[in-house]
C-alpha cells in the first residue's frame, strides 16, 4: 500500500483542521507500516481504535467550526461523517470477529485512506473555499 503524503493540495482554510488531517494521515501510514512489517493483530487493532477515536474528535472539531460560521453545507457534511463512522465501526467489528487477518487489515486501511483523501479534497475543501470566499479563513 502506498503512503499518503501531506501536501498543500490537502490543505483547507482552517489551520487546526489541517493539523488534525496530518495526524489522521500519520496514523493511517502507521497502520500501513504495521501491516507491512507484520507487527501483529493487536498492534494493528490498537492503532485502528486510536484512529477511529481521533477521527471522532476531529469530526467534532470540523462540525463546531461549521456551526460557528453558519456553513450552509453543515448537515450534508455531518451526514458524511456519520456514514463514515457507521461503516468503519462495522468493518472493525468484522476485523475483531473474523480474526485480524492481513487481508482484512489491508482492506480496512485502504478504505480509510481512500475515504479520507476523497473527503478532504471534496467536502472539507468546499468548506474551506466557502470560508475563504467569506473572508474568514481560520489560519494563525
Amino acid at each position: 500500500m502506498a503512503k499518503i503524503k501531506w501536501d498543500k493540495s490537502l490543505s483547507i482554510c482552517v489551520e487546526l483542521v489541517d493539523e488534525q488531517h496530518k495526524m489522521l494521515i500519520d496514523k493511517l501510514n502507521d497502520i500501513n507500516q504495521a501491516i507491512e512489517q507484520n507487527t501483529g493483530a493487536e498492534k494493528i487493532l490498537e492503532t485502528f481504535d486510536f484512529m477511529i477515536d481521533y477521527a471522532d474528535f476531529h469530526f467534532s472539531t470540523e462540525e463546531k467550526h461549521m456551526v460557528a460560521n453558519k456553513y450552509p453545507g453543515y448537515k450534508e457534511h455531518r451526514k458524511a461523517h456519520q456514514e463514515f463512522k457507521k461503516m468503519v465501526s462495522s468493518m472493525i467489528e468484522d476485523f475483531k470477529e473474523e480474526g485480524a487477518t492481513e487481508g482484512l487489515a489491508r482492506s480496512l486501511n485502504t478504505y480509510l485512506m481512500n475515504w479520507l483523501v476523497k473527503h478532504i479534497k471534496g467536502e472539507d475543501q468546499q468548506f474551506g473555499a466557502w470560508l475563504d470566499k467569506k473572508g474568514i479563513c481560520l489560519k494563525e
